[in-house]
């Protein structure tokens, strides 16, 4: 690996911990989830599956929260996700968890951050730099998080894929496969200890967007 590619990767890697240094107040589980991401920068994002309120679940397992008292506090988080146009259908389960149906999908702009749910309780964030670096990373679980789910017997399982044709340069995928001119970048989550997904990709230039 040449001195300019050692450079770039680890500013590349540089750039991608920010991102994952956050945890997320949501946990998925029992999901699958894609993002198909071109190399100009086109995004679809879907999300299927269950998540969990962790600040509810901390509650929950303090008993700071009665029969009585949890319908309002599950209202309150079931209009807090709508508000985002992106969650097309949403499920109370009980207890902190919801069932989700989420599709997002548009254009990532040159110097842009966008999020799955909000940026504050993020899942996963796609963070584009002015330079053409852009950085995709799946939020991990805190320890404290992580220790609440095993009192409860709960886990984290999943899958999450990145389907694009854009100029990977890091990721850490379990598997990665081809599909025509693209290539299928998958992650199996199993617990929250697996690690989580981050890909580092630089953007090409769109030749539709070239002033003529």
């Amino acid at each position: 690996m040449g001195a300019k590619r050692v450079r770039l990767v680890s500013m590349l890697a540089a750039g991608g911990a920010l991102l994952l240094v956050l945890a997320s107040c949501y946990i998925p589980d029992k999901f699958r989830a894609e993002l198909q991401f071109s190399r100009y920068g086109e995004y679809r994002m879907t999300f299927d599956g269950e998540i969990m309120y962790a600040p509810m679940m901390h509650d929950y397992a303090e008993g700071k929260i009665t029969p009585e008292e949890e319908p309002e506090r599950l209202e309150i988080i079931r209009r807090d996700l709508v508000r985002d146009p992106a969650v097309k259908s949403i499920e109370s389960l009980g207890k902190g968890h919801f069932k989700v149906h989420y599709v997002r999908e548009g254009a990532l702009g040159p110097n842009q951050l966008i999020a799955l749910f909000r940026r504050d309780a993020a899942l996963i964030r796609m963070k584009s730099m002015p330079d053409g670096r852009i950085f995709i990373a799946a939020n991990g679980i805190k320890p404290s998080d992580s220790e609440t789910m095993a009192k409860f017997g709960l886990g984290m399982s999943g899958e999450f894929r990145i389907t694009t044709d854009a100029n990977v340069v890091a990721h850490n995928a379990g598997e990665v496969r081809p599909f025509g001119a693209y290539q299928v970048y998958i992650w199996k989550i199993d617990n929250p200890l697996s690690p989580m997904p981050h890909m580092a990709i630089l953007r090409d230039i769109d030749p539709a967007r070239i002033p003529q």
